[in-house]
């Protein structure tokens, strides 16, 4: 088949995918308004989510594989009720696009060698003063125990709501950047965009999920473009290792060190940012939801 007939194909089995998902949203929606109406009136934040996690099996149960994931996350999902009095928004995305900061080690003290060059190639892009202090502050906080590597490097010594094992989110992450520049005067690191390399989730990242940022510091030698064409402009989800490795096959000595691509009965978490109107109240939650266990976890009120 010639290519344009296959990226037709592709095409159509795509638009009949979203029409199917679209349909079981629509035949959701008056059940999400009643919820969303009963949840303000309660004054119980909880009940939308613990309504959303009995919907959420049934509205993804079209996943099958990466490319019905992948199209999962593309397409928002918005409901609103017949009156207009109740609206729904939702966005999906993956925990897994970006270097988990803490495969920079292990919480037993065993360094990543391939994981820290990773972040030694932010420095290189984004120059700071002082590189092994604030590498110190990482290990010193992903390990267990308080044994400092360099002077006040072991925050938890100082700040005893300050936990060590893990960099749980952003915020932990944050108070490492202001210890950092407690000790260095130096505030070039906040020029970083650290939100684009790395994240908190996963033993290794989802292929599909990577940005332009991140698959750079691993392909360092491969061109702006090329990157481009397997992370933004890419047309369709990679079903398999072997065809993103077809797709750039620098890829294939390092895949299996730093990347997975979905497939079913793995433990997964999708996550939901949800924004819900009722009669001019608002609420605005995140939460991770996992599409093995279809359980919810990690909620948040914004």
């Amino acid at each position: 088949m010639k290519r344009r007939g296959m990226v037709l194909m592709m095409t159509l089995v795509l638009i009949t995918m979203l029409m199917g998902i679209v349909a079981l949203v629509l035949t959701q929606s008056e059940r999400l308004s009643r919820v969303g109406n009963n949840a303000f009136y309660q004054s119980s934040s909880f009940g939308i989510v613990n309504d959303l996690e009995k919907q959420l099996p049934a509205l993804l149960s079209v996943i099958s594989g990466a490319e019905q994931l992948d199209l999962a996350i593309r397409l928002p999902l918005q409901l609103e009720s017949k009156k207009r009095d109740f609206s729904l928004k939702a966005r999906l995305s993956s925990p897994y696009g970006r270097l988990n900061i803490n495969r920079l080690m292990s919480p037993e003290g065993q360094v990543n060698d391939m994981n820290v060059a990773l972040l030694m190639r932010i420095f290189a892009v984004y120059p700071i003063a002082d590189a092994d202090i604030f590498i110190k502050l990482l290990f010193d906080t992903i390990d267990t125990d308080t044994v400092e590597r360099g002077t006040d490097t072991e925050i938890a010594w100082t700040s005893t709501d300050f936990k060590n094992g893990v960099i749980a989110d952003a915020r932990a992450f944050n108070r490492i950047l202001e210890r950092y520049i407690e000790l260095t005067r130096d505030t070039t690191i906040l020029s970083i965009p650290w939100d684009r390399y790395i994240g908190y989730d996963g033993e290794k990242m989802d292929f599909n999920a990577l940005n332009p940022e991140t698959l750079s510091l691993v392909l360092p030698k491969i061109s702006a473009e090329k990157i481009r064409s397997l992370t933004l402009f890419r047309t369709k989800a990679y079903a398999s290792k072997e065809e993103a490795i077809l797709a750039e096959p620098a890829l294939g000595p390092v895949f299996d060190n730093y990347f997975f691509i979905y497939k079913p009965g793995v433990s997964y978490n999708l996550v939901y940012d949800v924004r819900v109107s009722e009669n001019g109240h608002e609420e605005h939650v995140r939460f991770q939801y996992n599409l093995l266990d279809k359980k919810v976890q990690r909620v948040e009120f914004l």
